[in-house]
């Protein structure tokens, strides 16, 4: 069914539910009114949609000559990312195994490999292939096998072991393009590095073929070495996987001889007559789009190939995604355009009725647009409506005030104009901000606290309104206050009245007391977050007592606390003790001389932090956490409440009781071996230790030590050793005095490119990126 009732602007308001759009569409004709709203918002749809459907299609003809260059271009830039992966890849592979030259043990072992029957040195062959091994275990290298060929025995030393140079290359590793010959002759050739062609690799033992297949081997040799050199065997087929950027071009690599190195495509050939002239460029040839580039670092020719018949599917996909686009972007426009503009009329029109049924008699037309005739003879009693509205906000400024600027300081998104505009004025004014700290009598209950704010704020506010005309005061926090003073004309009047103010609150200092910092004059409100955080600065200041106390003076707040190297030992050396008083006599008295030199309650917090900190490093390095648990932690938030050192002796107490009791605990348990071998450990870190001298030390074996040691601590001898030559390393490196030289020295390392390797290996990052980041100068 369709109902059709007419509007007082003369068309008709239709039921579409179960209309189809022929039928609705020929209604139109006999509800269309030119004037009316309805007739000018489609009017406007239709002509925006007709303007951007042309320039759409304009753009689109303009643009397509074009697009067959950017596809071109993006080939280009697909070859460009695949020949920066190659070449980083194979620059990778290099100067991994050059790297290798710097690793003394590493070099050691493989000098005695390569005189290794007349030397007897068999038993380093399975140190040489653990390295093989980690390097081989490196997923973005891609190296299925590493090789090293010694040319005085005749043998190879990979990942499986060893095998004599022809049995490995005629059985294990067997190709038609390499035979054992070739390998050999490659130590009369003069070359460091060298990529030769890929070939189908093959392991024949006992009259079966094993296909290992395609490899591309990448042969190594190391300065002044002619005796030995490394085969790296890649695995291509990965590599390509890995780097290639599109599924429709093939790559080939050849050498600078014109040798393709590798081929994605058994089946492709390059043109044997082009000559890749420059370092890039692209020809066409036997509708083949060819690109090539060369590397910088290798001097290989990279060269992908992309069917013509590919970039032109392209273009044709392109015309009919266009096309096709464009003609569902106009539909939807014109069935979103009718949609919407009867939804913007349906509500024009229920105004109009309500305003008919309350003014019957109608209105004089003066706009082209009727249903504006009738809206606008209203406009002068929504105005007079407004008038009130304002007067009535105006008497809730000093309410309204008070939220903008608790928003502002608080950084909330204010919606409303008029209520961010309250906090935009050019006036100068100063802020006063107050920090409230209840004593032990009042108690401790959040909503005491919030209460008592609340009072003392309104009375701070009735008492500064007395003095001064323009202010404000209102609760930030549960324990803060701020009051705003517009057009302070000296900041000693304000100084006085605070003063006056601290007398009156004195008479309850039994219950808490008030940190007042006054901030400078600022010349508009606009600075009204900087002067709070000047202010926030100005509270650190305070001098730790219980007495009311007004900050006039700014200084910039200081960083954190941190123990000299000696501190720290001499903290680490009383808590190892087990002697609670001793290091609590130590604490009170870095305590007493903060007190001594009236340090503020910033640098007591500081402090505290700073022991909080040493003491769970401590527990950790000890392994207490993992034997028995965390320590329940303290919260450092209660800080924040102390006004005298007794209260920070209690503090201390519960916090270094519990540590001391594991400390004894462990001492009394721990047997004596291991907690002979920590000691040693800690105390000579500096000095040349290995398995083999501890266990002379103990009289014992050093496999022995080995096992014994890995079931009482969990961990390898050398790797808890490294590890807590690196802790140290890094306490060592925060202090910016010290050379990374003298720091590698102190840990037990006279070589420092060898402390740099293993820092990193610990760490991810380098002993100098490390001090960059976390180092301070000591004083």
């Amino acid at each position: 069914m369709m109902n059709v009732t007419m509007d007082p602007a003369g068309f008709a308001e239709i039921d579409i539910e179960n209309m189809g759009v022929y039928r609705v569409l020929k209604l139109w004709r006999f509800s269309w009114k030119t004037n009316s709203l309805f007739a000018k918002l489609m009017t406007s749809f239709l002509v925006v949609i007709a303007v951007l459907a042309v320039f759409n299609f304009i753009s689109f003809l303009f643009l397509k000559s074009k697009i067959y260059e950017e596809i071109v271009k993006y080939n280009q830039s697909n070859l460009n990312h695949t020949v920066d992966q190659y070449e980083n890849h194979f620059r990778l592979v290099r100067e991994t195994i050059i790297s290798l030259n710097q690793d003394d043990i590493f070099m050691a072992n493989l000098n005695l490999l390569r005189n290794v029957q007349k030397l007897n040195a068999y038993d380093k062959v399975d140190n040489v292939m653990s390295v093989i091994k980690v390097l081989i275990a490196n997923p973005f290298l891609s190296i299925d096998n590493i090789m090293l060929y010694f040319k005085n025995d005749s043998y190879v030393v990979e990942k499986e072991g060893t095998s004599g140079a022809n049995d490995l290359f005629s059985r294990y590793y067997a190709s038609s393009a390499y035979l054992p010959e070739f390998w050999f002759r490659q130590f009369d050739e003069s070359y460091t590095y060298r990529l030769i062609p890929t070939s189908s690799f093959t392991e024949i033992s006992a009259n079966i073929q094993k296909n290992k297949g395609q490899l591309l081997p990448a042969i190594v040799k190391l300065m002044p070495y002619k005796d030995m050199y490394f085969i790296v065997m890649l695995n291509p087929t990965k590599m390509f996987n890995s780097y290639h950027y599109s599924d429709q071009f093939d790559l080939y690599i050849i050498n600078e001889e014109g040798v393709a190195i590798f081929s994605s495509s058994p089946s492709m050939k390059a043109p044997l007559n082009q000559s890749f002239e420059g370092q890039n460029g692209s020809f066409t040839n036997n509708n083949l789009y060819y690109f090539y580039q060369k590397g910088q670092l290798t001097g290989l020719t990279y060269v992908s190939v992309v069917p013509i018949k590919s970039i032109s599917n392209q273009l044709l996909r392109l015309n009919i995604v266009f096309i096709t686009l464009l003609v569902i972007i106009i539909l939807l426009s014109i069935i979103t355009s009718v949609v919407l503009t009867m939804r913007l009329n349906r509500p024009v029109k229920k105004i109009i009725e309500a305003v008919q049924q309350r003014h019957p008699s109608g209105v004089p037309v003066s706009s082209p647009i009727y249903e504006f005739n009738m809206i606008s003879e209203k406009m002068s009693s929504i105005l007079r409506t407004n008038d009130q509205i304002t007067e009535d906000l105006d008497k809730k400024k000093d309410e309204l005030r008070y939220y903008a600027y608790t928003n502002k300081l608080r950084n909330i998104h204010m919606n409303l104009t008029e209520l961010r505009e309250l906090v935009v004025a050019d006036t100068p004014f100063t802020l006063v901000l107050y920090q409230l700290t209840m004593k032990d009598k009042f108690g401790e209950l959040d909503s005491e606290l919030e209460k008592a704010v609340y009072f003392i704020r309104e009375y701070i506010n009735i008492f500064l309104s007395q003095t001064f005309k323009d202010t404000i005061t209102f609760q930030m926090d549960k324990d803060t206050a701020i009051t705003l003073l517009f057009g302070p004309d000296e900041t000693a009047d304000i100084e006085s009245a605070l003063e006056q103010l601290i007398q009156v609150l004195e008479v309850d200092r039994d219950l808490f007391f008030l940190t007042i910092a006054v901030s400078p004059i600022y010349p508009d409100s606009g600075h009204l977050i900087s002067a709070y955080e000047y202010a926030s600065t100005m509270l650190l200041q305070r001098k730790l007592n219980d007495e009311t106390q007004l900050i006039r003076t700014f200084r910039p707040a200081k960083g954190a606390v941190h123990f000299t190297v000696l501190v720290e030992e001499e903290f680490s050396t009383r808590l190892m003790s087990g002697n609670e008083q001793s290091l609590l006599d130590w604490i009170h008295r870095q305590l007493d001389a903060l007190c001594k030199r009236e340090a503020s309650v910033d640098e007591f917090r500081r402090f505290a932090k700073e022991v909080y900190g040493q003491l769970n490093k401590s527990i950790m390095k000890l392994n207490l956490h993992r034997e028995q648990g965390e320590l329940p932690p303290l919260v450092l938030n209660h800080l924040n409440s102390f006004y005298n050192i007794e209260k920070y002796k209690q503090w201390f107490k519960q916090l270094i009781s519990p540590a001391i009791e594991r400390v004894n605990h462990k001492k009394s348990e721990h047997d004596r071996m291991t907690y002979f071998i920590l000691e040693y450990l800690v105390q000579h870190l500096e000095q040349d230790i290995t398995l083999d001298i501890m266990a002379d030390k103990l009289n014992i074996t050093s496999s022995y030590l080995s096992t014994y040691f890995k079931e009482k601590t969990g961990a390898n001898f050398s790797d808890y050793l490294n590890g807590l030559r690196m802790q140290k390393a890094k306490e060592l490196l925060n202090n910016l005095d010290l050379k990374i030289q003298d720091v590698s020295v102190k840990v037990g390392y006279q070589n420092v490119n060898s402390f740099i390797r293993m820092f990193k290996r610990y760490s991810g990052i380098t002993p100098g990126e490390y001090r960059k980041r976390y180092g301070t100068l000591r004083t």
